[in-house]
């Protein structure tokens, strides 16, 4: 499978969009084995493979913006927000 530097990118940006290796692969138009073989390497985290360390990036990056706009209205007192936070420190504890 090789891929334009402009279709990893793309990877990156889609996943921190939050959309789901079938979604990318379809967007991509890859075959059903390179399909498979992407998704069963997103679920491993083998970043060996540069389109899964440009979703994990992606991924990353989105949950961190995610993360950070949570935050912001925990801080201006969003009850919801509050608790997702007090979520987040005790999964982040195991």
């Amino acid at each position: 499978m090789n891929l334009s530097a402009e279709q990893i990118d793309m990877v990156e940006e889609l996943a921190e969009l939050f959309f789901s290796p079938e979604d990318i692969a379809v967007n991509l138009e890859l075959n059903e084995q390179d399909t498979e073989m992407f998704c069963d390497d997103v679920i491993t985290k083998y970043s060996a493979n540069p389109l899964v360390s440009a979703f994990l990036r992606g991924w990353l990056k989105g949950e961190i913006a995610l993360r950070k706009a949570i935050m912001k209205a925990a801080i201006n007192g969003s009850n919801p927000s509050q608790q997702q936070l007090l979520n987040f420190l005790k999964e982040s504890k195991r």
